[in-house]
């Protein structure tokens, strides 16, 4: 006996048009979606109620949508596919820019805020939710008890109630309702569902068919719906940001008032250095044009800059990855040599070697701190405890205990940052290292052992090759964390101006320099231009490393 089975219905909005008639009634609110966003873009240039971040984010929003409509608009008629997936994209964006000004005018964002204060009232009704879904889970086998498992998911269902009243959501969602009865959320409720809509019925097959969309075509505007949200993601939290950083920085802003568009005049005041001969009787300064600042000199010659704590910084940061660079590799790779034994209790070491990786920045730079300490810290107390021990021994010439100023003497107190870097970053490098020579090939190894090479020659000439790749990624990785030094700065010395300068700025970074910029001087417009300046370097540097390993591949 077969059973009739009935198709649940599908509540679907319905297509008001053909194909034809749609693509028509699209190109006409394409162009009244211009009108209204080029409107909009001339609202905000002239008006006065925008400013500063929140005008920008308007004039770029405008631009993007007016942007959209035009191309939709040119290849709608011309009865092109690119027509309708621009189309897509103008009215998607006008959906989410509807609910997210629907959610921001009701003050969701802040609710939330409170939502998550009040959040620890309802958890004990939440484990009370939950312990009842486990035991009715337990019921819902042979010989449970079906009433008891539908009991169960009552009170389970109660106690989910109780905690969103506990909680302050059903008070928040009655506020939410009777804010949203107010004209100017009405119309985004408005326009948020004539969007949606349009996104809807846009996409149909039948439309798609009518602009002869190729399968490739249908399935790109199927991936990048799919993907929407991480794109979306990907360009308000990284790509908007960066290109409005690169924006700022062609201009004089406080982060407050108008920008002020100065060209390149930022790069240059960053850049700008001179070479200078100083005559007789000359002193440094007279002879630097005006503007110009004493970097350094070397005999009767004197190198000036416009801004000489930039390029202070950048001396420092090249000295710093000098040092630390090899400190943190070399030390790596023969600790991984070890660590790739089988010794007993070598993934114990494996794991303790790694930990200074993963702890807080902070934290072990505190720690270091007091290591540091020229009274009380146990660097020094070691030292001295050595020279009195090598004095002690009656036949040995008497050393002096140093005292070491290890955060207070600027000639050394790079090199204590760089030992700080080191300690952090050798066993995270040692672990890279493990797994590329857990990598290479044995057979090379048993066939060197056969022509007679000993140990040393192996490790050289079989070892070293093959951990060419992980070798080019520790570098450069490693290489990259150098040139973007700045936590540990500002832990270890913590009053100096600027903050993590050290003394007589010997560990001024251009992290640290730029946020001495932009946070405490409030130009961020500078700030930014040395941020580019930075990024710059360090993309020469990786790609430095990336030519060295393609010529040695």
């Amino acid at each position: 006996m077969t059973t009739l089975q009935l198709a649940r219905p599908t509540i679907r909005p319905p297509r008001l048009a053909t194909a034809a008639g749609w693509v028509r009634v699209l190109l006409g609110w394409r162009a009244v979606h211009a009108l209204l966003a080029a409107g909009g873009l001339a609202l905000v240039l002239t008006g006065e109620q925008l400013e500063g971040p929140t005008r920008i984010a308007a004039l770029a929003a405008a631009s993007v949508l007016l942007g959209l409509d035009l191309g939709a608009i040119v290849a709608l008629a011309r009865n092109r596919h690119a027509g309708r997936l621009l189309s897509m994209a103008a009215d998607y964006l006008t959906f989410l820019g509807a609910v997210l000004t629907l959610l921001q005018v009701n003050r969701v964002f802040i609710g939330l805020d409170a939502l998550g204060a009040t959040f620890v009232r309802g958890l004990p009704f939440l484990g009370i939710a939950l312990l009842a879904w486990v035991i009715a889970g337990f019921l819902d086998r042979p010989g449970g008890s079906p009433v008891a498992r539908r009991r169960l998911h009552l009170v389970s269902w109660v106690a989910i109630a109780a905690a969103l009243l506990a909680v302050g959501l059903l008070p928040g969602l009655w506020t939410f309702v009777t804010r949203t009865a107010q004209p100017l959320q009405l119309s985004m409720i408005g326009v948020a569902l004539l969007s949606g809509y349009l996104v809807w019925r846009t996409f149909q097959a039948d439309v798609a068919r009518h602009l002869d969309a190729s399968v490739r075509a249908q399935r790109t505007v199927d991936g990048l719906l799919f993907v929407s949200a991480n794109l979306l993601g990907f360009t308000a939290f990284f790509a908007g940001p960066l290109l409005f950083s690169l924006f700022v920085s062609l201009t004089e802003w406080d982060a407050f008032g108008d920008a002020d568009f100065v060209g390149l005049g930022n790069y240059i005041n960053i850049l700008a250095l001179n070479v200078s001969v100083v005559s007789a009787g000359e002193t440094a300064a007279s002879a630097l044009p005006s503007g110009y600042f004493t970097w350094f000199t070397v005999g009767n010659v004197v190198v000036g800059a416009r801004d000489v704590m930039f390029w202070t910084s950048i001396r420092n940061i090249f000295v710093f990855t000098l040092f630390a660079l090899p400190l943190s590799t070399i030390p790596a790779l023969a600790l991984a040599t070890l660590l790739n034994s089988k010794a007993p209790g070598v993934k114990a070491f494996r794991a303790i070697y790694f930990v200074p990786s993963i702890a807080g920045v902070v934290a072990v730079a505190l720690i270091w701190r007091q290591l540091f300490s020229a009274t009380s810290g146990w660097l020094n107390y070691l030292i001295s405890r050595f020279v009195v021990t090598w004095n002690n021994v009656g036949f040995l010439p008497e050393l002096t205990d140093p005292r070491v100023q290890w955060l207070s003497d600027a000639d050394i107190a790079l090199f204590s940052l760089v030992i700080v870097f080191a300690w952090m970053f050798t066993g995270y490098n040692a672990v890279l290292f493990l797994a590329g020579l857990q990598s290479v090939d044995q057979t090379l190894h048993e066939a060197a052992m056969i022509d007679g090479a000993n140990r040393w020659q192996r490790f050289r000439n079989v070892t070293l090759p093959a951990l060419k790749p992980t070798t080019f990624f520790v570098v450069a990785s490693t290489g990259i964390l150098t040139l973007q030094l700045f936590g540990e700065n500002v832990v270890l010395f913590p009053t100096t101006t600027p903050i993590g300068a050290g003394p007589e700025n010997s560990t001024l970074t251009p992290v640290v320099y730029l946020y001495d910029q932009g946070f405490r001087r409030f130009a961020f417009g500078y700030a930014s231009a040395v941020a580019w300046v930075l990024f710059i370097l360090i993309f020469v540097f990786t790609l430095i490393q990336f030519r060295r390993q393609r010529e040695e591949v």
